[in-house]
């Protein structure tokens, strides 16, 4: 008779198990492949977006150019009417 071994069984169950899961893992992982295809329009979106960005970058760099030779001119009366409409 073996005391010393009681949970013998137990762990081989549980390897049993673990061999299972990662069965399961091993296959949906292999198994799942997903393509994205974008729509003509999405295209265009995303092409005007940029279109967008590279105009604003643009603009970014001729304020920073200003700012730096002091020939930026701040248009007090739009600053005060920005103002006046943000506490509106």
């Amino acid at each position: 008779m073996r005391i010393n071994d009681t949970n013998y069984g137990f762990y081989s169950y549980q390897k049993q198990l673990n061999r299972k899961n990662t069965e399961n893992i091993t296959k949906k992982s292999s198994s799942s492949s997903a393509e994205v295809e974008i729509s003509s329009r999405g295209k265009e979106i995303s092409q005007a977006a940029m279109s967008e960005q590279a105009q604003r970058q643009k603009r970014v760099q001729e304020l920073k150019q200003q700012i730096n030779n002091g020939t930026y001119q701040v248009d007090s009366k739009k600053v005060a009417e920005k103002m006046i409409d943000f506490w509106k």
